[in-house]
């Protein structure tokens, strides 16, 4: 038996994935207040620390980071020192960050930039910006851009919160100490954050599994866009079965990929019923995948028609010939960089308890795939020549296992138990590998695909009932994926 994993240690986390946790913990009824609170907490016991009892500035933004600026400075952890508090703005944008900002007013003054009092400072707390602004690299700018330009000709001692105001960039501050939240966030280093405290947070392991959050790491859509700008998608199926290529053609259609191009064998495509919104492509081969269709993908993987991501797997069979096919299609998707997901018996393709070297991508194995493909090692360790969120192995069951690289590991949960229904894993490799070609990473589309899947199912058996069939999901998919980023 394939041995079970448990909850790893916090990962480093991409900064996007920051607003997923907190939409998880906001839907789980975890108050925003309360955990800006035990936040603050530690930030006040870091600069009690460094300042020594001399006098301390608080330099607050218009967002949460600034609230757990605010309710630091008036935390009896430093009422033996002299605090004094500029915010960048004169509102905050958040109802918590507000609340906390109030919470400072009524014990002492709220200075407004440029208002700085002068003080031999012994330490300037940057509580201006955190990691949920725009990424690594993002230049400060306006007032946000003054303040830390001011703190750069200053000779004192810097503690960050959460992470150093504009990292990355020519303008960020650049700090003795970091105390950020949770786990380490990626691009931190020391010569950027100095020395990095980790403070965790009082949330439940459930706040970093799938759920509604991780519809922040959604594409937004362009106003602009046009046809093909969210990603093609080319699903290579079929043979013995044509229902399933088909099924996960729809779920990819239905995630916002704009272009789905279904290729089969001749005989399984001759007895396909194919929907309006699918794209037909008839391989060479006659009745399941061989060499003899390697050109027909070559070419279309070369053309101007190059697809974004790849799905290979659903209905396509295990014959000796067509495993041997699917080594060499993968090697090629990898080849050219482009991502794929490995499903159903493509699985067998896959080097016995190892990831593909090079392969960007997401495999979605159900457990006894599972045992066949990693025969006794972990999915972690298969892992363990990837990095970051490149790949991502989904181990389906009525509790998906998530495992991506260094240390990421959660669970999918939820959904109705009529979703144990087949098909379910061709909507759900459809599904991902829709969102891997609108350019999402393994790692955050694979998260996102198990979330909505199982609300889909949901949505989908109140509506039908024990009669569900897996074609009555994929119109789900897009009504949650509506609801869940009109709301992030």
């Amino acid at each position: 038996m394939m041995r079970a994993q448990s909850k790893s240690e916090p990962w480093e986390l991409h900064w996007k994935e920051v607003a997923v946790f907190d939409r998880n913990a906001s839907s789980l009824g975890i108050d925003e207040f309360e955990l800006m609170l035990s936040a603050s907490e530690s930030l006040a016991k870091e600069a009690a620390a460094m300042s020594k009892g001399g006098p301390v500035l608080f330099l607050c933004g218009p967002g949460n980071n600034g609230g757990d600026g605010f309710l630091a400075s008036c935390s009896q952890t430093l009422s033996d020192s002299e605090v004094v508090v500029v915010a960048s703005h004169e509102k905050s944008k958040t109802s918590a960050s507000a609340r906390a900002r109030e919470s400072a007013s009524s014990r002492s003054t709220i200075h407004l930039w440029p208002e700085v009092p002068n003080r031999d400072w012994s330490l300037i707390v940057d509580c201006l910006l955190g990691a949920g602004f725009s990424g690594p690299g993002t230049e400060p700018r306006g007032k946000i851009g003054e303040i830390t330009s001011w703190v750069a000709s200053c000779s004192c001692p810097v503690l960050s919160c959460d992470i150093p105001t504009g990292l990355g960039s020519q303008g960020a501050i650049v700090a003795d100490r970091t105390v950020t939240f949770h786990s380490r966030k990626m691009w931190m280093s020391e010569s950027g954050c100095g020395e990095v405290v980790v403070s965790k947070l009082p949330w439940p392991d459930s706040v970093v599994d799938c759920g509604i959050g991780d519809a922040a790491r959604y594409p937004v859509f362009s106003k602009d866009a046009r046809k093909g700008d969210r990603g093609r998608l080319l699903v290579i199926g079929g043979g013995p079965y044509h229902g399933a290529p088909i099924l996960s053609g729809l779920a990819a259609a239905r995630s916002g990929c704009d272009l789905v191009h279904v290729a089969m064998p001749s005989s399984a495509s001759g007895r396909t019923k194919w929907p309006n919104s699918l794209i037909p492509e008839i391989l060479t081969d006659e009745d399941y995948l061989t060499s003899e269709s390697t050109g027909d993908i070559a070419e279309f993987l070369d053309s101007p028609r190059r697809p974004q991501a790849m799905l290979i797997g659903p209905g396509i069979g295990r014959e000796e010939s067509t495993v041997e096919i699917v080594k060499d299609i993968i090697s090629m998707a990898s080849s050219k960089e482009i991502p794929v997901v490995v499903d159903a018996d493509a699985i067998s393709s896959l080097p016995v308890g190892k990831w593909p070297e090079g392969l960007q991508g997401v495999a979605t194995p159900h457990h006894g795939e599972a045992e066949r493909w990693l025969s006794g090692t972990t999915p972690r360790k298969a892992l363990q020549g990837s990095n970051g969120e490149t790949a991502a192995i989904v181990v389906t069951g009525q509790r998906d296992e998530i495992t991506g690289p260094d240390g990421r590991f959660c669970y999918a949960t939820g959904g109705h138990p009529r979703m144990a229904v087949g098909g379910t894993g061709d909507l759900l490799a459809g599904l991902i590998g829709g969102l891997l070609a609108q350019g999402m990473a393994a790692w955050p589309a694979s998260r996102l695909g198990c979330a909505v899947l199982r609300e889909a199912g949901n949505r989908a058996t109140r509506k039908t009932g024990p009669g569900l069939l897996a074609e009555d999901v994929p119109v789900h998919i897009a009504h949650t994926l509506s609801d869940w980023t009109r709301s992030a």
